[in-house]
């Protein structure tokens, strides 16, 4: 794939490492000319100086080609901007946002960027479940902590123990693909 990285500091640098190590062709912009050096040296890959919101950075990084565009900025508003952009001005198929304040979700997927993530969202949504259960073990939030696979000793003397799934009562939205007990 083609994709191109817009901001962030560690994201960015993280991201790049493994979209490369994945053989993804990559374009990478930063506004921090000092920041872009430290880029081109560690990176085998093109990297544009400039800010990521305006149009005319976008289309030095060719974003009509990219296959997803990945903003990391530590602006929501620009990151925003960015997908928008790209979507609606360079007909970009898939766009990724970084957001920082996690009410900003919502408003970014009323506003047609779908793939919107708060990790402080996310964060706050795996402590007040492993909080909640003292016997998860392991705990992987998938889908943007839409899905999560987590395992959760069940005790002898629990009342789900002994039971088959139909016989125990599961709320309608969660499901399960395996039950084992202790």
């Amino acid at each position: 794939m083609n994709i191109v990285l817009v901001g962030g500091r560690k994201k960015i640098d993280f991201l790049a490492k493994s979209l490369l190590a994945k053989k993804h062709r990559i374009t990478l912009i930063h506004d921090n000319e000092n920041y872009c050096k430290y880029l081109s040296r560690t990176h085998d890959a093109p990297v544009i100086c400039g800010d990521g919101s305006k149009s005319y950075i976008l289309e030095d990084a060719n974003i009509q080609d990219a296959d997803i565009v990945i903003a990391l900025t530590p602006k929501d508003t620009d990151n925003l901007v960015i997908c928008q952009l790209a979507q609606k001005v360079y007909g970009v198929k898939r766009v990724f946002a970084t957001v920082s304040n996690p009410k900003n979700v919502e408003v970014f997927k009323k506003l047609g960027i779908n793939s919107a993530i708060s990790s402080t969202y996310i964060m706050a949504g795996i402590i007040e479940q492993m909080a909640a259960i003292e016997e998860i073990y392991d705990f992987i939030p998938i889908e943007q902590g839409q899905i999560v696979m987590m395992e959760i000793v069940v005790r002898s003397h629990y009342p789900v123990c002994g039971k088959a799934l139909a016989e125990i009562d599961i709320p309608d939205k969660p499901s399960l693909a395996a039950l084992s007990g202790v």
